[in-house]
């Protein structure tokens, strides 16, 4: 091969095209660093999603976090026998996000999950005498609600039926599930 411009134009060219492959351009598609990570919790009355008890059924234990329903044990004064009962707005929930961030809330009976899809607008509960119903938005609009932080607290309507035979047990959890629509 006889050494022209041309020849050396094109030696050239494949040298600096190959010695930029072999450096590359200095983008890189990985980073791996370590950063610290802190979460904070707060009770239902401050937190990011306020539950609050608004009927003589509710205790509120905020020393504990925990909002428990009581509807009675057996042997006391309770729910009719052979009836649904409907119990209007026993508790409610409201998006108090401080970024301004909508959530979208649903019930659950399974515990927690990552999962955007494991809960619903309607959950029951089957206990010793009654199985226990919760409507999320009241019971004539129950479903997956979309909370805006600043809007209205959303309804949670609860039937007790006790028109059948149950045995599920004296108590049953409730899980609240937001996730960010």
């Amino acid at each position: 091969m006889a050494i022209s411009r041309r020849n050396i134009l094109i030696g050239l060219g494949a040298l600096v095209g190959g010695g930029g492959a072999l450096v590359s351009t200095g983008a890189f598609t990985t980073v791996s660093a370590e950063r610290s990570v802190s979460v904070e919790t707060s009770g239902d009355a401050s937190a990011f999603l306020t539950i609050t008890g608004t009927s003589q059924y509710v205790n509120d234990d905020s020393g504990s976090g925990t909002l428990t329903i009581d509807l009675g044990a057996p042997g006391q004064a309770g729910f009719n026998e052979n009836a649904i009962t409907t119990l209007s707005g026993v508790f409610e929930i409201a998006n108090n996000a401080a970024d301004g961030s909508d959530a979208e809330v649903s019930l659950s009976t399974t515990g927690t999950s990552n999962d955007p899809d494991t809960g619903s607008g309607t959950v029951s509960v089957e206990l010793d005498d009654a199985e226990v119903t919760f409507y999320l938005g009241g019971i004539d609009s129950a479903g997956t609600q979309t909370l805006s932080t600043g809007d209205a607290a959303v309804a949670v309507d609860v039937e007790v039926d006790t028109t059948g035979s149950y045995s599920g047990g004296s108590s049953g959890n409730l899980t609240i599930v937001a996730n960010e629509p």
